[in-house]
């Protein structure tokens, strides 16, 4: 990947289209943004297809991800709660539901990338498909 910064933002064209990160959230994707979605991005798949292969059938995964930084220290990241809902109508016990969090953040590569310095957790609950 290239990148280039100019006025303010840092821009690169990738295969989908122009990338702009910015501090400034009128200018670009802020950089915090940028790495939970990256997270988000290479997790959920990967919970899709658990999923699929246990045949566990399912109309929507939502995922809402809550963090604490530390402002002491470059406000770096010390901590990321992940909680995906899966709305489903098969019902899973607490403990599978467990393992395969534990499979997801196994096989992320962005989260094995940077478990060692952030405590991930990743939590998945089932719930009943809505209407």
């Amino acid at each position: 990947m290239n990148f280039i910064f100019e006025n303010g933002k840092v821009t690169s064209v990738t295969e989908f289209g122009t990338l702009s990160i910015s501090p400034n959230s009128e200018q670009g994707y802020r950089p915090f943004e940028l790495f939970i979605s990256s997270l988000v991005g290479c997790s959920t798949p990967i919970l899709a297809n658990i999923l699929v292969k246990r045949k566990v059938s399912f109309e929507h995964i939502s995922i809402s991800v809550y963090a604490v930084r530390n402002p002491e220290i470059a406000n770096r990241i010390e901590q990321i709660c992940m909680v995906a809902e899966v709305e489903s109508n098969t019902k899973m016990s607490d403990e599978l539901a467990e393992k395969m969090a534990d499979l997801v953040i196994k096989n992320c590569g962005m989260m094995q990338s940077v478990v060692q310095s952030i405590d991930i957790s990743y939590q998945i609950y089932f719930t009943v498909p809505k209407g």
